[in-house]
């Protein structure tokens, strides 16, 4: 009986097979056959099918009539996917590589991007970017996508090596269109040049246009085919969605995949449209020497967890051999994922956010910092402070969305505490947006070297002296943690010293004059300022003092948290709307060997327990739950308080309250 067919903004579980076909490929589809894909439809039962198509290489793993097929193509794999997948009513998605393509570099020279010695911008590990605005998107890559719909009747196009694979240009076509956008004839060569950022903004635009045009191409020949360009208007690109694209994706890293994943949900789902991420199947733990493997099903498990819990659909992703044969046990493996994942399904799907921390993700930080392309980062790793203040808020139970200028401007008053940390070039409109939350009320932590320059009368400081660098200590009851610079001395104008910088790591006994968080009271509202690169120095370290600090710090603010809860700083707090529901999301961080660089597979997530949760509620629930288990929970409701216990966590469980 075939399965109803689900649109693909709705699904919720997928699978995702490419493996970039190239010269090295010798027998491409020659053992694919329907029973082997029919058999791991059946063992996993996704949602619908994600299979290769043009990798970076550039050669087609189907017989095209436009661009170049691989010389080993002896069975059409497409097909039969497309024939399966048909019968059963699941969408069939293709990875389809993008500005990324290798072989029209080689046939078509004119076409690749151009590095400011009028070389191929090659150098680096991404070796066949074409240029934006060369013909390569008009006459290889939207012919060749209209070919794929009216030959297999494809659902959706997954394009890959686009954003991140877009590098500055200094071909005739880009430093014209430049000098005709902008009137500058000086075109900068290097991040460090005057005009680099409206360099950066050009390609940025030229990029945009890209997309806009080959997805207006495919919704015109097929209007329901859907499109995603993978990290477009994720936290490497966090400008307002101006592309008509359908839903966003990411395939986060093959190792620590959770540290990227826990940001990227998080700021992914305020952006109004359906997202997904990709985990990685398999891994390595060093590139040149490992070898890559297949993970295990906790670890899965647990990457999945990190993307479920936040409302958004997991995919993952298989690497079939070279021959397009997908390994048999890997899909008992992604089977026993699955069952993972449809259990939670109920609680995960179709969830909103409750608004309690918003940290700030500032595109025009962003741009001022940014490197080489538009989704690298540049080497001073300008979305620091927003990583760190995610890692020491969530380490403190705290539930975190990520905003980028626009959903803050919107959604500001909604929450209970607003971070900012490490951003500069934040816009007047912005600021003064900021300033009024704290005047009507609103909790604002401001964190950073910058503070007393840029929020000098918020923040209630001035700076007294010049930036300084080196470790510093902060006091944490009678012990205290270090802290790598920059750091910015202050004088105060209104506002009160809440730490001090220490000299050395005795508090009382090394004391200075020199505060180090201060707090000020606005309206009817308060600033409390972190002079330091305290959170971003945490993202980097994980200091468990720091993160003690931070949460003696909140206490201070007092912010009104619609819960609270007493565990391991391993376990993180999701909390999630369902109509009538109220879920707070219990995943377990931990991992039964610590990981480290040599060290990067989980075998086991060990349980985390007892955990005591209190939650505001007005009214006495009609029924509390824990899921998918439905045991080791015990509650109580007493003067409009829940407070429920839960024996231990799992990978990840979730505490359902539901209401009248």
């Amino acid at each position: 009986m075939a399965r109803s067919r689900l649109p693909r903004t709705d699904c919720f579980l997928g699978i995702h097979f490419d493996f970039h076909a190239g010269m090295d490929c010798k027998e491409v589809g020659k053992t694919v056959t329907p029973a082997m894909i029919g058999r791991m439809l059946d063992l996993v039962k996704p949602d619908y099918v994600q299979c290769d198509c043009k990798g970076h290489p550039g050669y087609t793993s189907w017989p095209t009539k436009i661009g170049s097929t691989s010389p080993g193509v002896v069975n059409d794999a497409l097909r039969i996917h497309r024939d399966v997948t048909r019968e059963l009513g699941l969408p069939l998605v293709v990875h389809y590589s993008g500005v990324w393509d290798n072989r029209a570099v080689e046939l078509h020279p004119d076409w690749a991007c151009v590095g400011p010695d009028g070389e191929p911008n090659n150098k680096g590990w991404i070796t066949g970017s074409t240029c934006n605005l060369s013909p390569y998107t008009d006459e290889l890559m939207i012919p060749q996508m209209l070919e794929i719909i009216d030959n297999y009747d494809i659902d959706g196009f997954w394009v890959d090596g686009e954003n991140w694979a877009t590098l500055p240009c200094w071909c005739d076509r880009c430093t014209t269109a430049f000098t005709h956008e902008t009137g500058i004839t000086a075109i900068p060569q290097s991040p460090e040049e005057p005009h680099w950022r409206a360099w950066a903004d050009c390609h940025r635009q030229v990029f945009e246009a890209h997309v806009r045009k080959y997805t207006e191409a495919i919704h015109a020949r097929k209007p329901s085919c859907l499109v995603c360009s993978n990290w477009m208007y994720t936290m490497g690109q966090p400008h307002e969605i101006r592309v008509p694209v359908d839903y966003l994706s990411g395939d986060f890293a093959w190792k620590w995949g959770t540290e990227g994943s826990i940001r990227e949900g998080r700021y992914m789902d305020g952006l109004g449209l359906s997202w997904n991420l990709m985990a990685w199947g398999f891994s390595t733990g060093d590139e040149e020497m490992g070898g890559w493997t297949f993970k295990s099903a906790p670890h899965l498990c647990q990457e999945a967890a990190t993307v479920m819990s936040l409302g958004g659909a997991i995919q993952i992703y298989d690497n079939p051999q070279r021959n397009g044969h997908l390994t048999d046990w890997h899909q008992d493996i992604l089977a026993e994922v699955a069952r993972f994942a449809r259990a939670r399904q109920p609680w995960c799907q179709g969830t909103q956010t409750v608004p309690q921390v918003a940290v700030l993700h500032s595109a025009a930080h962003l741009d001022a910092n940014r490197g080489g392309n538009l989704m690298t980062m540049s080497a001073n790793y300008p979305h620091g402070g927003v990583v760190g203040a995610l890692h020491a808020l969530l380490d403190n139970h705290c539930q975190v969305d990520i905003l980028n200028e626009q959903g803050l401007a919107e959604r500001i008053s909604e929450y209970p505490l607003v971070v900012i940390a490490d951003q500069t070039c934040l816009p007047d409109s912005l600021k003064a947006v900021i300033a009024t939350y704290v005047q009507n009320g609103g909790k604002l932590i401001l964190a950073g070297a910058n503070v007393a320059t840029d929020f000098a009368e918020l923040a209630g400081v001035t700076p007294r002296g010049e930036k300084q660098d080196g470790h510093i200590y902060l006091p944490v009851g009678h012990e205290s943690t270090a802290v790598k610079g920059p750091w910015q001395p202050v004088a105060l104008a209104g506002a009160r010293t809440v730490i001090p910088v220490l000299s050395q790591q005795e508090p009382g006994r090394n004391d200075t004059d020199t505060p180090a968080v201060t707090l000020h009271q606005v309206g009817a509202g308060a600033v409390l300022a972190i002079h330091t690169a305290l959170l971003t120095h945490y993202g980097l370290t994980h200091y468990p003092r720091s993160r003690k600090l931070v949460g003696e710090l909140l206490q201070l603010l007092q912010p009104n948290f619609l819960v609270e809860m007493e565990a391991s700083a391993h376990l993180h707090l999701v909390l999630r709307r369902q109509q009538n529901r109220l879920i707070a999301h219990l995943v377990n961080m931990g991992a039964s060997y610590p990981t480290a660089p040599a060290s990067t597979f989980i075998d086991e997530v060990p349980t985390l327990g007892p955990i005591t949760l209190r939650i505001q509620s007005p009214e006495r629930p009609t029924r509390v739950f824990l899921a998918p288990s439905m045991e080791g929970l015990s509650w109580e409701w007493r003067d409009g308080v829940i407070t429920a216990r839960v024996a231990s966590a799992g990978i990840m469980d979730s505490l359902v309250i539901e209401a009248k």
